[in-house]
Protein backbone atom coordinates (compact mmCIF):
# COMPACT_ATOMS: atom_id res chain seq x y z
CA UNK A 1 0.00 0.00 0.00
CA UNK A 2 2.70 2.32 1.05
CA UNK A 3 4.53 2.27 -2.42
CA UNK A 4 1.30 2.04 -4.18
CA UNK A 5 0.56 5.55 -2.24
CA UNK A 6 4.13 7.11 -2.46
CA UNK A 7 5.86 6.00 -5.37
CA UNK A 8 3.88 5.08 -8.17
CA UNK A 9 3.26 7.35 -10.58
CA UNK A 10 -0.09 6.45 -11.70
CA UNK A 11 -2.07 8.61 -8.93
CA UNK A 12 -0.12 11.72 -10.01
CA UNK A 13 -0.90 10.47 -13.77
CA UNK A 14 -4.95 9.74 -12.92
CA UNK A 15 -5.34 13.04 -10.81
CA UNK A 16 -3.73 15.20 -13.93
CA UNK A 17 -6.09 13.54 -16.33
CA UNK A 18 -9.23 13.34 -14.79
CA UNK A 19 -11.82 16.28 -15.38
CA UNK A 20 -15.20 16.80 -13.94
CA UNK A 21 -16.93 14.80 -16.44
CA UNK A 22 -14.70 11.92 -15.97
CA UNK A 23 -16.17 8.75 -14.64
CA UNK A 24 -14.94 7.63 -11.73
CA UNK A 25 -15.90 5.49 -8.61
CA UNK A 26 -17.86 7.51 -6.28
CA UNK A 27 -20.15 7.41 -3.17
CA UNK A 28 -23.61 8.54 -3.43
CA UNK A 29 -23.31 11.51 -0.67
CA UNK A 30 -26.92 12.52 -1.67
CA UNK A 31 -28.53 9.04 -1.05
CA UNK A 32 -26.40 7.49 1.60
CA UNK A 33 -26.42 10.17 4.31
CA UNK A 34 -27.18 10.40 6.94
CA UNK A 35 -25.77 6.92 7.38
CA UNK A 36 -25.78 4.54 9.94
CA UNK A 37 -26.99 1.04 10.84
CA UNK A 38 -29.93 -0.58 10.18
CA UNK A 39 -31.97 -3.57 11.67
CA UNK A 40 -34.93 -5.63 9.38
CA UNK A 41 -37.90 -3.98 9.16
CA UNK A 42 -36.95 -0.67 10.66
CA UNK A 43 -38.02 2.09 8.42
CA UNK A 44 -35.96 4.11 6.25
CA UNK A 45 -37.61 7.65 6.51
CA UNK A 46 -35.17 10.35 7.44
CA UNK A 47 -31.84 8.20 7.02
CA UNK A 48 -29.34 7.26 3.97
CA UNK A 49 -29.06 4.22 2.49
CA UNK A 50 -25.30 3.65 3.36
CA UNK A 51 -25.76 1.18 6.89
CA UNK A 52 -22.33 2.08 7.73
CA UNK A 53 -21.25 -1.75 7.07
CA UNK A 54 -17.62 -0.59 6.12
CA UNK A 55 -17.62 -3.65 3.55
CA UNK A 56 -16.41 -1.25 1.02
CA UNK A 57 -13.47 -0.74 3.40
CA UNK A 58 -12.79 -3.82 3.79
CA UNK A 59 -12.29 -4.67 -0.06
CA UNK A 60 -10.56 -1.76 -0.78
CA UNK A 61 -6.99 -2.91 -1.44
CA UNK A 62 -5.44 0.28 -0.85
CA UNK A 63 -7.76 0.44 2.86
CA UNK A 64 -9.52 4.01 2.19
CA UNK A 65 -12.71 4.93 2.92
CA UNK A 66 -14.36 5.67 -0.57
CA UNK A 67 -17.04 7.67 1.54
CA UNK A 68 -14.54 10.51 2.17
CA UNK A 69 -14.16 11.35 -1.14
CA UNK A 70 -12.01 10.85 -4.26
CA UNK A 71 -8.56 9.97 -3.08
CA UNK A 72 -4.97 10.11 -4.70
CA UNK A 73 -4.56 5.92 -3.16
CA UNK A 74 -7.90 5.37 -5.18
CA UNK A 75 -6.39 2.83 -7.89
CA UNK A 76 -10.47 2.66 -9.55
CA UNK A 77 -10.63 -1.33 -9.27
CA UNK A 78 -14.24 -0.87 -8.11
CA UNK A 79 -14.04 -4.35 -5.59
CA UNK A 80 -15.88 -1.52 -3.05
CA UNK A 81 -18.65 -1.16 -5.72
CA UNK A 82 -19.24 -5.31 -5.36
CA UNK A 83 -18.86 -5.19 -1.86
CA UNK A 84 -21.54 -2.36 -1.71
CA UNK A 85 -24.05 -4.24 -3.89
CA UNK A 86 -24.05 -6.97 -2.17
CA UNK A 87 -25.01 -5.39 1.02
CA UNK A 88 -27.34 -3.17 -0.83
CA UNK A 89 -29.15 -6.69 -2.19
CA UNK A 90 -29.42 -8.05 1.46
CA UNK A 91 -31.61 -5.05 2.79
CA UNK A 92 -33.73 -4.30 -0.53
CA UNK A 93 -32.37 -1.42 -1.64
CA UNK A 94 -31.33 -0.51 -5.09
CA UNK A 95 -27.76 -1.15 -6.25
CA UNK A 96 -25.33 1.91 -7.50
CA UNK A 97 -24.66 3.38 -3.83
CA UNK A 98 -21.29 3.47 -5.21
CA UNK A 99 -20.94 3.34 -9.18
CA UNK A 100 -18.94 4.68 -11.62
CA UNK A 101 -20.05 7.95 -12.02
CA UNK A 102 -18.90 11.63 -12.32
CA UNK A 103 -18.06 14.48 -9.85
CA UNK A 104 -20.87 16.73 -12.75
CA UNK A 105 -23.63 14.11 -11.94
CA UNK A 106 -22.97 13.58 -8.28
CA UNK A 107 -23.81 17.78 -8.58
CA UNK A 108 -26.54 17.23 -10.50
CA UNK A 109 -28.11 14.64 -8.29
CA UNK A 110 -27.41 16.81 -5.38
CA UNK A 111 -29.79 19.62 -7.03
CA UNK A 112 -32.43 17.35 -8.00
CA UNK A 113 -31.54 17.25 -12.05
CA UNK A 114 -31.02 14.17 -14.22
CA UNK A 115 -27.09 12.53 -14.85
CA UNK A 116 -25.65 13.58 -18.32
CA UNK A 117 -22.98 12.05 -19.45
CA UNK A 118 -20.45 13.96 -21.77
CA UNK A 119 -18.23 11.55 -24.06
CA UNK A 120 -17.18 13.95 -26.54
CA UNK A 121 -15.24 16.45 -25.36
CA UNK A 122 -11.74 18.35 -25.95
CA UNK A 123 -10.17 16.21 -23.07
CA UNK A 124 -11.15 12.95 -24.48
CA UNK A 125 -10.27 14.47 -28.25
CA UNK A 126 -7.42 15.43 -27.11
CA UNK A 127 -5.92 12.70 -25.51
CA UNK A 128 -7.00 10.44 -28.56
CA UNK A 129 -5.09 12.42 -30.36
CA UNK A 130 -2.05 12.14 -28.11
CA UNK A 131 -2.71 8.32 -28.03
CA UNK A 132 -2.74 8.16 -31.78
CA UNK A 133 -0.13 9.96 -32.21
CA UNK A 134 2.49 7.59 -29.98
CA UNK A 135 1.39 4.55 -31.52
CA UNK A 136 1.98 5.64 -34.36
CA UNK A 137 5.48 6.05 -33.56
CA UNK A 138 5.76 3.08 -31.79
CA UNK A 139 4.36 1.43 -35.19
CA UNK A 140 7.00 3.28 -37.37
CA UNK A 141 9.56 2.33 -35.01
CA UNK A 142 8.65 -1.45 -35.04
CA UNK A 143 8.46 -1.28 -38.61
CA UNK A 144 11.60 0.21 -39.43
CA UNK A 145 13.76 -1.09 -36.67
CA UNK A 146 17.10 -2.80 -38.09
CA UNK A 147 16.51 -6.54 -38.42
CA UNK A 148 20.56 -6.82 -37.81
CA UNK A 149 23.23 -5.76 -35.88
CA UNK A 150 27.15 -5.00 -35.79
CA UNK A 151 29.21 -3.92 -32.94
CA UNK A 152 33.05 -3.95 -33.14
CA UNK A 153 35.71 -4.75 -30.26
CA UNK A 154 39.04 -4.18 -31.52
CA UNK A 155 42.09 -5.99 -29.59
CA UNK A 156 44.12 -3.68 -27.03
CA UNK A 157 47.15 -6.03 -26.27
CA UNK A 158 48.85 -5.85 -28.71
CA UNK A 159 47.48 -3.30 -31.12
CA UNK A 160 48.82 -5.01 -34.09
CA UNK A 161 51.08 -7.61 -34.78
CA UNK A 162 53.72 -7.57 -37.30
CA UNK A 163 53.33 -10.84 -39.72
CA UNK A 164 56.41 -12.80 -41.35
CA UNK A 165 56.04 -10.93 -44.74
CA UNK A 166 56.32 -7.61 -42.69
CA UNK A 167 52.35 -6.95 -43.20
CA UNK A 168 50.34 -5.76 -40.19
CA UNK A 169 47.64 -7.33 -38.42
CA UNK A 170 45.11 -6.56 -36.14
CA UNK A 171 42.42 -8.78 -34.16
CA UNK A 172 38.90 -7.90 -33.84
CA UNK A 173 35.97 -9.65 -31.90
CA UNK A 174 32.42 -8.91 -33.82
CA UNK A 175 29.20 -9.22 -32.72
CA UNK A 176 26.50 -9.57 -35.09
CA UNK A 177 22.83 -9.53 -34.17
CA UNK A 178 20.33 -11.31 -36.26
CA UNK A 179 16.87 -10.09 -34.74
CA UNK A 180 14.83 -12.39 -37.52
CA UNK A 181 13.50 -15.96 -36.60
CA UNK A 182 15.58 -17.39 -39.34
CA UNK A 183 19.09 -18.18 -39.88
CA UNK A 184 21.13 -15.51 -42.18
CA UNK A 185 24.54 -15.23 -43.83
CA UNK A 186 26.29 -12.16 -43.77
CA UNK A 187 28.83 -11.43 -46.59
CA UNK A 188 31.91 -9.35 -44.21
CA UNK A 189 33.81 -6.67 -46.53
CA UNK A 190 35.99 -3.88 -45.39
CA UNK A 191 35.96 -0.55 -46.66
CA UNK A 192 38.51 2.30 -46.05
CA UNK A 193 41.65 0.44 -46.08
CA UNK A 194 44.43 0.71 -48.79
CA UNK A 195 44.66 -2.97 -51.01
CA UNK A 196 45.38 -5.52 -51.12
CA UNK A 197 43.51 -6.39 -47.65
CA UNK A 198 43.33 -9.93 -45.88
CA UNK A 199 40.52 -10.74 -43.73
CA UNK A 200 40.85 -14.24 -41.55
CA UNK A 201 38.61 -15.18 -39.52
CA UNK A 202 37.92 -18.33 -36.93
CA UNK A 203 34.36 -19.98 -37.41
CA UNK A 204 33.28 -18.77 -40.31
CA UNK A 205 33.29 -19.91 -44.07
CA UNK A 206 34.50 -18.13 -47.22
CA UNK A 207 32.23 -18.01 -50.29
CA UNK A 208 34.13 -17.51 -53.62
CA UNK A 209 37.48 -15.68 -51.33
CA UNK A 210 34.67 -13.53 -49.29
CA UNK A 211 34.42 -14.49 -45.70
CA UNK A 212 30.29 -15.36 -44.65
CA UNK A 213 29.32 -15.33 -41.21
CA UNK A 214 26.37 -17.64 -40.60
CA UNK A 215 23.67 -16.04 -37.51
CA UNK A 216 21.25 -18.30 -35.74
CA UNK A 217 18.01 -17.10 -35.96
CA UNK A 218 17.00 -14.44 -32.94
CA UNK A 219 20.89 -14.36 -31.72
CA UNK A 220 24.11 -12.79 -31.33
CA UNK A 221 26.98 -14.19 -32.51
CA UNK A 222 30.63 -13.23 -31.61
CA UNK A 223 33.55 -14.17 -34.14
CA UNK A 224 37.20 -13.29 -34.37
CA UNK A 225 38.24 -11.71 -37.31
CA UNK A 226 41.74 -10.77 -38.24
CA UNK A 227 42.89 -7.83 -41.00
CA UNK A 228 46.25 -8.02 -42.63
CA UNK A 229 47.52 -4.85 -44.46
CA UNK A 230 50.82 -4.33 -46.00
CA UNK A 231 53.31 -2.13 -44.23
CA UNK A 232 54.51 -0.14 -47.33
CA UNK A 233 50.41 0.72 -47.49
CA UNK A 234 49.74 2.68 -44.35
CA UNK A 235 49.85 6.21 -44.34
CA UNK A 236 49.53 6.79 -40.56
CA UNK A 237 49.43 4.78 -37.14
CA UNK A 238 46.09 5.17 -37.00
CA UNK A 239 43.43 4.78 -40.24
CA UNK A 240 39.59 4.65 -39.69
CA UNK A 241 37.65 1.95 -42.08
CA UNK A 242 34.21 0.01 -42.19
CA UNK A 243 33.11 -3.37 -41.34
CA UNK A 244 30.56 -3.89 -43.29
CA UNK A 245 27.71 -6.57 -43.24
CA UNK A 246 25.90 -7.72 -46.45
CA UNK A 247 22.58 -9.90 -45.61
CA UNK A 248 23.05 -12.46 -48.69
CA UNK A 249 19.37 -12.86 -48.98
CA UNK A 250 17.93 -9.59 -48.83
CA UNK A 251 20.95 -7.56 -49.39
CA UNK A 252 20.32 -4.85 -46.69
CA UNK A 253 23.90 -3.77 -44.63
CA UNK A 254 25.42 -2.93 -41.67
CA UNK A 255 28.22 -1.10 -41.18
CA UNK A 256 30.87 -0.52 -37.62
CA UNK A 257 33.42 2.44 -37.89
CA UNK A 258 36.33 1.52 -36.24
CA UNK A 259 40.49 1.89 -36.20
CA UNK A 260 43.30 0.01 -37.82
CA UNK A 261 47.07 0.18 -35.85
CA UNK A 262 50.07 -0.04 -36.91
CA UNK A 263 53.81 1.18 -36.42
CA UNK A 264 54.69 4.64 -37.12
CA UNK A 265 55.18 5.45 -40.77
Amino acid sequence: EQVCTYMCPWPRIQSALIDQDSLLVTYDRSRGEPRGPHRRGESWEGRGHCVNCNQCVAACPMGIDIRDGLQLECIQCALCIDACNEVMAKVDLPRGLISYTTIANQKRRAQGEPDRLRILRPRVLLYTAMLILVSGIMLYAFVTRPVSGLNVLPDRNPLYVTLSDGGIRNGYTLKVINKLREERAFRLAVVGLPDPVTITGLGIRTTSGTPVIDVPPDALRAVRIFVAVPRTALADKSTRFDFVLTDLASGGSTRHTTQFNGPEP
